[in-house]
């Protein structure tokens, strides 16, 4: 199957995804800009505690990705203070590329943690209301965006090919399952550009407010 015929079969998932996030950023960014939530109190709340550390809880997995983020925060820090530009932006990249993209697709492929996904949009927007917003961070923001979104949408997408074969127009479950992988894996690759290009962002950021 061609990648045009995929990418055809995938457009419900996109589209679905697509109005949950603008729905939950904009839900978000009017909630802030009219004082109707405050980001500092929201962030104390339980719901928020859960979408933050919902990995964390998670047996064995949980204490294996909280000594990476203790290495990871260390290793990226020192890069900071020696002001080692490729060392750092590479750090947040593979971070962001291979850790938060694998975070995004056991979301997504338990679909149950996916209900907290419009709350952390509505969290982005909230955040974008409330505080003064540079052009760094909406590049980071949108690169983010970008990444997460295709690995979310591609991993969902190869989930319900594999299930719901027959409602995607595949003749078996195994070529439904084969090609989602496929898909999956050009949705991941796609991402890597986005990451790529918001890790520069933010490593410039970063680098040019400590020199301040």
């Amino acid at each position: 199957m061609s990648i045009g015929q995929l990418f055809k079969k995938s457009k419900p998932v996109f589209m679905i995804m697509l109005v949950v996030y603008v729905l939950g950023f904009g839900a978000g960014f009017a909630a802030g800009r009219f004082k109707l939530a405050d980001l500092n109190k929201i962030r104390a709340s339980k719901l928020s505690e859960l979408n933050r550390n919902l990995e964390f809880k998670v047996p064995g997995y949980g204490a294996l990705l909280q000594k990476y983020k203790n290495w990871e925060r260390q290793k990226l820090f020192g890069h900071l203070f020696k002001s080692r530009v490729v060392k750092s932006m590479f750090t947040i990249f593979f971070n962001n590329w291979i850790v938060g993209n694998l975070t995004m697709m056991v979301r997504a492929v338990f679909l149950a943690p996916m209900i907290l996904y419009p709350f952390g949009r509505f969290m982005q927007g909230l955040m974008v209301a409330q505080y003064s917003v540079t052009y760094q961070t909406w590049g980071t923001l949108i690169c983010e965006f970008g990444g997460y979104f295709l690995t979310i949408c591609g991993m969902l997408t190869a989930l319900f090919w594999t299930v719901l074969y027959k409602k995607f127009g595949f003749e078996a479950r195994k070529q439904a399952f084969r090609n989602g992988l496929k898909f999956l894996g050009l949705m991941y690759l796609a991402s890597g550009f986005f990451i790529l290009f918001g890790s520069y962002i933010e490593t410039m950021f970063i680098l040019g407010m400590s020199l301040r």
